[in-house]
Parts: structure tokens; sequence; C-alpha cells
């Protein structure tokens, strides 16, 4: 009897614990698989935080990178076959007409925005990227627009180089505000010898990604933007009648330069950049300029990877002195000089949860972790994690910035280049509507081909061009321009 009794005592006691435990670790032996991509940027937060995450929840966390170039392939293949195999998605932010358009993941419920302090969230990322067609299907991870890096202390009024450029080119050394100033000031410094950090050395005029099947095509939309938006016209990609706009003059401009500053004032091999060697170059002081999205400002401070600690400059993309009016079809001059029109290059990583998951709890419950107020602080600060400013505490708290080793003046230069360009009226919001991929890979192979000498400018875009419609006609002209237009705000 004894006996009896002291088991059923222990099995109370076992089944009172359980409770616990289950609170405790509440995912425990439930396996969530995320997808994005390979490298240190996104895909090392994702796999580093994810196993803290795993440690806390009892789940197991399986984090699957592959190139930038092949993980849309693999998205959308697992998607579209229900194949189950991913759980969690970190994904461009251009890609939500092929994902949420098409119906493979799931709405973002409150408690998630709840938990992650979602109204922190600027409203471009959280209002426009996070939403298709009126609902919420993703979690911005971070804020992306291109930017420019400037070696300060080199293309200012005060630098030892300043009489002799005025004297050469006509104008005033400093921050440029057009790509005519640009291309001047990277010809200048081609291969002139200065100091950095105390080291006299050759530097080059400028590094940008312009790798085939990277992200050149995104720095061809940069380039193009001043000379192609036109202030108040809400189309840049194609125009109210879904008619490509890639091979106007304004387009064909924008491509001109950047094979002529490739030609002139390029650094060594930058034919085969990707962002990640922007990201070592300009930090290691052998160029004056450098084009990327926010990565390189944390970079630049970190006194293990640079050498041009408070020497760099941040600013909004240049603009063009003039842009191409297509109603009128003729260039026209702009107001005050200058048309800026900066990039929101990307549109940021978003994470999204696959509708064929089978567990969703645990797979929400890793973004709320993922995308908490405190480590999105911690990640857009750091160099190399791929994370950049999103929200506004980010922009209002300077300690933020001060502690991770800006010094004040830097860290205004640079989050108010960043808020410069989200907050333009003539900013360019990506493509985001279905088949945004494809298009972009044939734009992709046109740049390769202009910038080799195989085609001009101008053939390179008119083939651009021809495959751009067929994309259209197959996908459905009258259904592509509705959601087109519906991505711009258009109704």
């Amino acid at each position: 009897m004894k006996k009896i009794l002291l088991v059923a005592v222990l099995t109370l006691l076992v089944l009172s614990l359980v409770p616990v435990v289950a609170q405790d670790q509440p995912f425990a032996g439930q396996k969530v698989v995320v997808v994005t991509q390979e490298g240190s940027a996104i895909g090392g937060p994702a796999e580093k935080y994810g196993a803290e995450w795993a440690a806390l929840t009892g789940a197991t966390v399986e984090v699957q990178r592959f190139a930038f170039s092949d993980l849309f392939p693999k998205i959308i293949n697992a998607l579209q076959t229900g194949t189950g195999e991913f759980d969690v998605l970190i994904y461009a932010g251009d890609w939500m007409g092929d994902i949420a358009g098409g119906g493979y993941v799931l709405p973002i419920p409150d408690d998630v925005k709840d938990a992650i302090e979602w109204d922190d969230i600027l409203p471009l990322y959280r209002e426009r990227i996070a939403n298709w067609g009126g609902v919420t299907y993703a979690v911005p991870f971070d804020g992306d627009s291109h930017m420019m890096y400037y070696r300060k202390d080199l293309v200012s009024p005060e630098s030892p180089f300043a009489a002799e450029f005025e004297a050469a080119y006509g104008f005033p050394l400093d921050e440029p505000k057009t790509w005519t100033e640009y291309k001047a000031i990277a010809e200048f410094f081609q291969g002139k010898e200065v100091d950095t950090a105390g080291v006299v050395a050759p530097i080059y005029g400028t590094a940008e990604a312009l790798r085939k099947k990277a992200q050149s095509f995104w720095f061809l939309m940069t380039r193009a933007g001043g000379y192609a938006k036109i202030p108040g016209d809400p189309y840049f990609f194609f125009d109210e009648n879904m008619t490509p706009l890639v091979n106007t003059p304004g387009w064909v401009q924008g491509l001109q330069d950047w094979i002529d500053i490739y030609n002139c004032c390029a650094s060594p091999d930058m034919i085969n950049f990707d962002v990640v060697n922007v990201r070592a170059v300009f930090p290691a002081g052998q160029s004056v300029f450098g084009l990327d999205w926010g990565d390189v400002g944390p970079i630049t401070v970190d006194p293990n990877a640079s050498v041009v600690q408070g020497l760099a400059g941040f600013g909004a993309l240049p603009g063009a002195e003039r842009y191409w009016d297509r109603a009128s079809g003729a260039w026209v001059d702009a107001e005050d000089g200058v048309n800026e029109a900066p990039f929101i290059a990307f549109g940021g990583w978003v994470i999204s949860v696959a509708a064929d998951s089978d567990v969703t709890d645990a797979a929400f419950d890793y973004i709320k972790y993922l995308s908490n107020k405190d480590l999105a602080g911690v990640l857009a600060t750091t160099g190399g994690t791929g994370v950049n400013p999103l929200r506004q505490s980010q922009f209002d708290n300077l300690d933020l910035w001060t502690g991770a080793g800006f010094d004040q003046a830097s860290a205004e230069d640079y989050l108010g280049a960043i808020l410069d360009t989200i907050n333009d009226p003539n900013a360019i919001v990506d493509l985001r509507i279905p088949g945004a991929f494809e298009y972009f890979d044939a734009l992709d192979a046109g740049i390769a081909k202009a910038i080799t000498g195989e085609a001009t400018a101008q053939a390179a875009l008119d083939e651009v061009v021809a495959t751009w419609d067929a994309i259209t006609e197959r996908l459905g002209r009258e259904n592509q321009l509705k959601l087109y237009k519906e991505s711009l705000g258009i109704e």
C-alpha cells in the first residue's frame, strides 16, 4: 500500500512540474528551418541569435544559406512546389510581389507587432515595404537605401588638394551634389598619392558593386535616378501603360556615366566587385568614394576593419543637372540646379513565415526574438551584420552610435544622410511586383554587355526592354500594371 501511495505522490509531483517545463521550453522538440543569404550579413545574425532563441525555447534552428543569386530561385521553387522545407524566410523586400502576392506566407499577427514595438519602425518600412495588398505579410529586418561614402579629409574646401582641384576643374572641392561632380573628383584623385592614417599610397576614384549576378542592377538604378526620375511623376521603371522606361535617355545617360567612370576612375578589378568588396576597399582607405547601402558606415568606425576612422563622410546620392522629360521628349534643366532622386534600393530584408510551415507558433516566436527593439539597435550599429537603421529610436538616440565608435559629428552625418534619402519627396522605391527577380536579371545582363563594350548603353538597354516586355506579357500585362500602380500608391 505504501508503495502504491509513493508512486501516486511521485506521479502527481511529476505532473505538477510539466506545465513549468513546457512554459520554460515552449517549443521543445520543434525544428525551425530558416532560409536566407550566405555570409555574415543577414545570415550571420539569423544563425547566431537563432541559436540563442533555441536555447531559451527548447527548439532547434537550422539556417540554410544560399548565394544571393540563388536565394530567390531556392525560395520560390520550394513555395511553388509545396515542399514545406522552409519555415522562416528572410528575403529581399522587392520579392514581396511573388512571395506575398503568391499567397505563400502568413499575415503577421498583432502579438508579433506588439512584441517588437511595431510603431517604432519607420512608416516607409512598416507600412509600405512590409505590406502587400493592404495586409502585413512581413516584419522589416533592416532599413535599406543607397548612400554615398567619401573621404572628407580629402574632399572638402580644407583639403590639401582643394586649390589644385579647383584650378583644374573650375569648381570647389566639396561633397559632390551631382554625378558630374562625383566623376570629376574621382578622376582627379585616381592614382594620386595621399596620406591615410600616416601611410602615403595611391588612392583610386571609386569602389562600386559591378559584378554580374550580384547587385549591379541596383547601382544602375541609383545612377539613373537623377536623370530619369521626373519630380512629381511616380513612374520610373514603367509608364502608365506598363511600357518599360529603362531605355529612355535618362536611363541611358546613367549607364553611360557608369561606363565612363569605370574606364577612368575605378578601383582595380571593380568589374568583379560586389558589396562585400566595397565594404572592404573603402574602409581600407583605397578609394575616395564608395556607393553602398548603410553597411559601410559602422565598418568605417571599427578599428579592426578600418583605417579611415573619423575620415569618412556620408551623403545622400548625387543628383543630375538635368532630367529627361518623357512627356515633352526633351531634357529639362533641374530646378535649383540639381534633380535629387535618391534610391530606396532593395527596400530592406524582411522576414515572413511560410504558409505551409507546420511550426508556425515557433516560427513567429523566432521572429519576435530576432526583430526585437534592443537587438535591432545592436545589429544596426555593428559592422558586417547587413542590418541598417530602420527604427525611429535608432535615429533619436545618438548615444547608441557614439557608444558604437562614431564621433558625434560622424553619427549625425551618417544618420542625416539616411533620413535625407528616405524623406526625399522624389525618392524612388524599388520595383516590388511579381517577376521583379526576372526583370532585374535581364537588366543585370544588359549592364554587363555595356560595361564590357559588347554593346552600347542604348543597344544594351533596348535589349533589356524587349525582355521586360516578354516577361510582362507572360505574367499578364493588365494585372502587372494594376499591381505596379498599387505598389506606387496609385488607385
